[in-house]
């Protein structure tokens, strides 16, 4: 699903020329390569680290050229700090290979260590998107945009506490082994907050007709006026650099 979103951001970034959404499509792809890399082709979890971090970039650079265009002394930081630990969680798996199995301290230290980076990143989303909410809120638009963020906000802001099970996997167990209840129910876990995610996600940005007049009920627009996604980019752009 979310392969299916960062295609449409980037084709349509491209023909608009918009570069922050055309990076946003691009993490977009990148992270589920990542995951069907690992879990259906079997090219191992460095494979997905690799793509997890592309993600991670591209979702960050997207949320400061968006959100954050005069406080980049800030933006710039954050997305140093998310480069340093995911680097070095590149760096802890190609150390010690296969750090997933053998659960020496290395393993702790890496969990550790992903653990603010996983919550950095989506907290920086959670953050980001509720402070477009909250500009938006007073704003004669569709209430369905104003859902969007929150959505945004709330999806985000869950999916932060995702490295969490990593802690309680067993050891000497690869993750979701079938013949491993505690494994298995890790790997559900993990997986269903992806799939959550992705799906909240998606739907925040492609949101059906029937679901739009729903939260629309009742509103009566002052403007005539529908909003491209451009424009509503632009819109928050405006609302967020404003003193």
């Amino acid at each position: 699903m979310l392969t299916l979103t960062g295609i449409f951001f980037l084709i349509n970034a491209i023909k608009k020329k918009m570069k922050n959404m055309a990076i946003l499509g691009i993490g977009l792809i990148a992270i589920p390569i990542g995951f069907i890399g690992n879990f259906v082709f079997r090219f191992g979890p460095i494979f997905q680290e690799y793509f997890v971090f592309i993600g991670f970039v591209c979702g960050v650079i997207f949320i400061n050229m968006t959100f954050y265009k005069r406080q980049m002394k800030r933006a710039n930081l954050i997305l140093l700090i998310v480069i340093i630990l995911g680097i070095t969680q590149i760096i802890l798996f190609h150390l010690v290979y296969p750090i997933e199995i053998n659960r020496g301290y290395e393993y702790y230290l890496r969990v550790s260590l992903d653990l603010p980076y996983v919550l950095l990143v989506y907290n920086w989303f959670a953050f980001s998107f509720y402070s477009a909410y909250k500009r938006l809120k007073d704003q004669d638009i569709e209430p369905w945009i104003k859902v969007r963020y929150k959505m945004l906000a709330i999806s985000s802001f869950l999916m932060s506490f995702h490295s969490i099970p990593e802690f309680f996997q067993p050891k000497n167990i690869r993750w979701g082994n079938p013949n491993d209840p505690i494994s298995l129910v890790i790997f559900g876990i993990l997986a269903v907050m992806a799939i959550c995610y992705g799906f909240m996600f998606s739907l925040s940005w492609f949101m059906p007709k029937k679901l739009k007049r729903y939260f629309n009920k009742g509103y009566q627009r002052e403007i005539d006026k529908e909003y491209t996604e451009e424009e509503l980019m632009n819109m928050i752009k405006k609302q967020l650099t404003q003193d």
